[in-house]
């Protein structure tokens, strides 16, 4: 994940640039849970309806998740982690709080995990696989629509709904310990299984938080 920390850096100073010339009161910060991990976003005013927004997404999820499909039951030990940073443009939509952001996410969310059975395409496979769950790039544009509501002079809450236009790919080790032609048609599974993620481009995410105002 190396590249996230340069963008950060890049983003991050963007934002105290134009918070230094619009002035310190302008400058908020978001801060939340989100579907994609523990949310953090610096955002300042750059014009009278458009903010800059640099949302940070951290965090890691370790448990045991089930992928089981129909009758075969597959359980994968594993851990999920969330590590991305992006850059997004908010327009206010009135004076009610609502708001419609585009921008582009680098990073995402990631699973690694181990198990002794994989089903795919309805075939079921013993071994020791290693199996890691990625996105298929590591640069997404981003669409979502919210809401950031008054609480008070400084405090405030946001609700956010939205969508990284993306797809993810799955990748396995352990499959070299399969005979020849179960490995074959394994790696002929895996492949279609891949090609059938490719179809689906969006990953959906919820974001719920508070506002602090300086």
């Amino acid at each position: 994940m190396k590249p996230i920390f340069p963008a950060l850096a890049v983003a991050l100073s963007g934002l105290d640039a134009s918070a230094a010339a619009q002035g310190i009161e302008n400058f908020e910060v978001e801060t939340g849970l989100s579907t994609l991990g523990i949310y953090i976003a610096p955002k300042v005013d750059v014009a009278p309806r458009w903010q800059m927004r640099a949302p940070i997404y951290l965090g890691t999820l370790s448990d045991t998740f089930d992928a089981s499909r129909n009758d075969i039951r597959t359980e994968i030990d594993g851990k999920i982690t969330f590590n991305s940073v992006g850059l997004m443009a908010d327009y206010k939509l009135g004076n009610a709080g609502f708001r419609l952001s585009g921008g582009v996410a680098i990073g995402g969310v990631k699973l690694e995990g181990s198990t002794d059975r994989l089903t795919l395409e309805g075939t079921d496979y013993l071994a020791d696989f290693s199996v890691t769950v990625t996105p298929t790039n590591n640069m997404a544009p981003v669409l979502a629509a919210g809401f950031a509501g008054n609480l008070g002079e400084n405090w405030g809450i946001l609700a956010e709904l939205g969508a990284r236009i993306t797809s993810f790919q799955i990748s396995t080790t352990g499959q070299e310990a399969l005979p020849a032609p179960e490995r074959a048609q394994f790696e002929a599974d895996l492949a279609r299984v891949n090609s059938d993620l490719r179809d689906i481009r969006f990953l959906p995410f919820l974001t719920l938080g508070v506002t602090l105002r300086f």
